[in-house]
């Protein structure tokens, strides 16, 4: 496959093609480093070792775009592309926010990453969907929690993505994915089903495609409640 497309062993005719152009732009350590743009964007959150990185290589289907650390939760700064996934399409930005949680770091530095976080997600920028990480195999917990309910209060949708599903079968991919729902609508409680996703195989890789990019959500920065026209 041509653009550094990624195999997933399924005949070619049923892969979704990879993102035509993703350019990265900045890495921004403040608010006045954040793009000036009125693209809409997708914002990426998550753990730092709920595999941020493998997934957003695999879902634009561009091999090393993002850098797989062998330490999670490196990343300090707040990663910009602009990508643009057919020719007819308009492109929007992608947003990979600093990891949260596990990182052997300093507690200022922590605080200074979450300011950053802060200064993002809630100021004010054309963000249409918020995709939340988590390992499947872990049940979430305040963090997620808290992080949900401030995305709600701002009016940002957000869809827990479950990386990581090609370590369990079929019938344990469905039991987690239900228990995770269970346990977010105690506290948070979700407006979209969680989506099992592999970075290995590429499952969940065209569901991600259908809904943010080919629904045409991300075609305009503006739409009525802030992407109320997501698919479900």
């Amino acid at each position: 496959m041509k653009g550094g497309g990624l195999k997933t062993g399924r005949p070619a005719s049923l892969e979704k093609p990879p993102a035509l152009r993703a350019d990265f732009l900045i890495s921004a350590a403040s608010a006045s480093q954040f793009p000036e743009t009125e693209l809409a964007e997708v914002a990426l959150l998550g753990r730092s070792n709920a595999g941020k990185s493998s997934l957003m290589n695999r879902w634009l289907g561009r091999k090393g775009l993002a850098r797989v650390g062998a330490t999670p939760g490196r990343t300090q700064l707040i990663n910009f592309f602009e990508i643009a996934w057919y020719k007819e399409a308009a492109p929007f930005l992608l947003a990979d926010l600093p990891g949260y949680g596990f990182a052997a770091a300093p507690k200022a530095m922590v605080a200074g990453w979450r300011k950053l976080v802060a200064d993002y997600l809630g100021g004010g920028r054309p963000l249409k969907m918020a995709l939340l990480m988590m390992d499947i195999r872990r049940d979430p917990a305040e963090e997620e929690f808290g992080l949900f309910n401030w995305l709600s209060e701002m009016g940002v949708p957000a869809w827990v993505i479950c990386t990581k599903a090609d370590k369990l079968s079929q019938t344990e991919k469905s039991r987690r994915l239900t228990k995770i729902k269970s346990i977010f609508s105690v506290h948070s409680p979700l407006e979209r089903p969680p989506l099992a996703f592999s970075s290995t195989n590429g499952l969940g890789r065209d569901k991600l495609i259908e809904e943010l990019v080919d629904s045409g959500l991300l075609d305009s920065p503006f739409s009525d409640e802030n992407g109320a026209d997501f698919l479900v």
